[in-house]
């Protein structure tokens, strides 16, 4: 305490002598030893004029300051700020009032934004905002951020290419000096290096496996000189420092020379195209640059046999050996590897929706007296067939008669007939008969037919055919039954040897594509779609039902789009009754015949293309419908073969699409030690 009270009194003797001086020459010497922080920032307000406010956390800081010189009123508040920060105060400036306050709160606060020409130093707080013109501010930010300290900060706007960071005016400017040195403009120029003997693309493929044997060296991907080949002018774009670019260019002089033998003749061997097309594709070009050549040179045109050039296709190695001049063969190659690149594939899914319902309803009274018969067309079986019937189960008459004599002594004499068909032409009568049928007579001069009927048919079918092709190849799919069809009968002579001609009818689904993929991620589908089937028979043939879309649409990748439809509502009533009777009411239903059908139909196709570009994607293709069917077998095998319980269905195995790579010859050996029999010491 009397150590603290003397300072005080040193203190404030020295800001009185300091006072009393002329403001202009005012100076003072600081030296305070272990002084509270609240009396420094006192002492300090008193010495500069500046007012503070002190934050209540601001407290219990012994501060010690030595120095052999004295100082201004700027010097002592450059001083003071110093202080601050050594022990994790700031003073924020707000309107000429500066609040005291610690440290890590200070950026959150209306610290002063540096601008151009104002001049900032010491420990104050700053805020900064540094354009970076040719460096990437996302690898600057790393770099810097072990500079800047715990309370400072530091973020980046890459729309702009800035670094916002608020810390003191001393630290920013050596920061600020770090930037600008590594702010340079980099001295990657473009050229274009025009190539008269090489293929650019080789030529390129070539420096490209040369970087790549090279990766592993300690420069990084942005210095790595990069270089694209132009087809259209056989030049090689070349973006590299000054130092690599001179490397890459000798070299690629080195390799744009011409050939030094007199042969001029190469082998090439596609990768993706067939060599057989693409040689009739070449000799059509070279025949155009042979034409266009001896117009230039105001000659006549070579004759067949006298070609300059010789393409000929070797289909075992799907390889081309050609023979031409430099010229020519630089316009080959150039054909050549434009064709021969990887085509993309198109996996089409077609979905084929099928909904149908049928109502029939029948009701008809017919009536059969010796006087005469009710007969309706709309019901069967007909009065009039059953009726033939019976006649024809009686038989004719041949003179002869048959006396019975009844248990009362009754006799009774009738006329025997013979030839009857025993009730063949009833069962043909009744064999086609659908619902209820109820006969009644009275044995004797009448009877009725009542005929019912009512029948109601659901159908739900759902097709999903689907098929993989390449870009601009056409595809077809066929999943269906063939059926036989009567085109013809003949007899021979006498009635003997019958033939018939025969035809067999596709019916089922059938799908064909023609995918054509455009710029972007859509498809032009040339489609035909065909769903056929057997609706019936007639005592002709047989009927058949037939759908068929074709159309070519534009759809884009994985989007699903409906090609056509069908929605048919058909409802038929037909009656049929006798005049006056029929019209009787209630009464009139035993003289008349109903019959009523409602049919609707609902058919809707849709189909989704999906765009392959690389193998992963047909491998998930592949893989999901794999799996489909896989799951399909293992719930057969859980339910198990009904009445063989120990019978274990077959199974697909799983799905396994990785390589392994064929063992080391260490483990070879190894293997084969392990493998030897052991040595016989007899």
């Amino acid at each position: 305490m009397l150590r603290i009270l003397t300072n005080k009194i040193a203190i404030t003797v020295l800001c009185i002598a300091v006072f009393a001086s002329n403001v202009s020459a005012d100076t003072a010497t600081i030296n305070q030893k272990e002084t509270d922080i609240g009396v420094f920032i006192e002492m300090v307000s008193r010495l500069t004029g500046k007012t503070f406010i002190v934050d209540p956390r601001v407290r219990n800081k012994k501060i010690t300051v030595i120095a052999q010189h004295e100082m201004d009123e700027d010097e002592v508040f450059a001083l003071f700020l110093s202080v601050l920060k050594v022990h994790q105060f700031s003073a924020v400036e707000t309107d000429g009032v500066y609040k005291i306050q610690q440290l890590q709160t200070a950026k959150q606060d209306s610290v002063e934004v540096y601008s151009e020409g104002e001049q900032y130093s010491g420990d104050q707080l700053v805020t900064r905002v540094i354009k970076v013109d040719n460096v990437d501010v996302s690898l600057l930010v790393p770099l810097l951020r072990t500079l800047i300290p715990q309370q400072g900060h530091m973020a980046q706007y890459k729309p702009t290419n800035v670094i916002v960071i608020h810390d003191s005016a001393a630290n920013l400017e050596r920061i600020v000096k770090i930037i600008r040195k590594i702010d340079k403009e980099s001295n990657e120029e473009i050229q274009v290096v025009e190539l008269e003997h090489a293929s650019s693309t080789e030529v390129v493929r070539i420096l490209e496996s040369l970087e790549k044997q090279n990766s592993g060296s300690s420069k990084s991907d942005a210095r790595k000189p990069k270089f694209v080949a132009d087809e259209r002018t056989n030049s090689i774009l070349l973006s590299a420092d000054r130092k690599a670019s001179m490397r890459l260019r000798a070299l690629i002089a080195q390799l744009d020379s011409p050939i030094k033998n007199a042969g001029n003749t190469k082998v090439r061997h596609l990768r993706y195209a067939k060599a057989d097309e693409l040689a009739t594709l070449l000799e059509g070009v070279a025949d155009s640059l042979e034409t266009e050549d001896s117009k230039k040179k105001s000659t006549k045109s070579r004759r067949g046999s006298d070609k300059m050039y010789s393409i000929k296709a070797h289909t075992e190695t799907n390889s081309l050996v050609i023979t031409a001049p430099p010229d020519i063969m630089k316009s080959f190659d150039s054909v050549i590897n434009q064709l021969d690149i990887r085509r993309q594939q198109v996996h089409v899914e077609a979905i084929i929706v099928e909904i149908s319902e049928s109502l029939n309803k029948e009701l008809g009274v017919q009536w059969i007296s010796d006087k005469g018969i009710i007969n309706y067309s709309n019901t069967s079986p007909s009065a009039t067939s059953l009726v033939a019937g019976i006649l024809s189960n009686r038989g004719q008459s041949n003179g002869s008669s048959v006396t019975t004599t009844a248990p009362d002594g009754t006799t009774t004499t009738t006329e025997a007939p013979q030839n009857g068909d025993n009730g063949a032409g009833i069962a043909q009568a009744i064999s086609g008969l659908t619902g209820a049928l109820f006969g009644f007579t009275d044995n004797e001069s009448w009877a009725g037919l009542l005929k019912l009927l009512s029948s109601d048919t659901e159908s739900n079918v759902l097709s999903t055919p689907s098929l993989t092709t390449l870009d601009n190849e056409e595809a077809t799919i066929s999943i269906g039954q063939e059926i036989p069809v009567i085109t013809g009968s003949q007899l021979g002579s006498g009635n003997a040897n019958p033939f018939q001609s025969v035809n067999r009818l596709d019916v089922g689904i059938k799908l064909k594509i023609t995918p054509q993929i455009n710029e972007g991620d859509a498809v032009v589908l040339s489609i035909e779609q065909e769903v056929s089937g057997i609706a019936g028979a007639t005592a002709v043939d047989v009927i058949t039902n037939k759908r068929q879309i074709n159309t070519t649409v534009l759809v884009n990748n994985g989007q699903t789009i409906v090609l056509g439809g069908l929605i048919d509502n058909d409802v038929q009533e037909s009656e049929q009754k006798i005049p006056l009777l029929g019209d009787i009411p209630w009464l009139g239903r035993l003289f008349s015949s109903t019959g009523t059908s409602k049919r609707k139909t609902n058919l809707m196709v849709f189909i989704r293309p999906t765009i392959i570009s690389e193998s992963g994607e047909i491998n998930n293709i592949s893989s999901s419908k794999y799996n489909y069917m896989r799951a399909l077998q293992e719930d057969k095998r859980m339910r198990g073969i009904s009445l063989m319980p120990l019978t274990d269905p077959e199974m697909l195995p799983e799905w396994d699409d990785s390589l392994s790579l064929p063992p080391s010859y260490e483990q070879v050996m190894d293997e084969g030690k392990l493998a030897e029999p052991p040595a016989d010491n007899n």
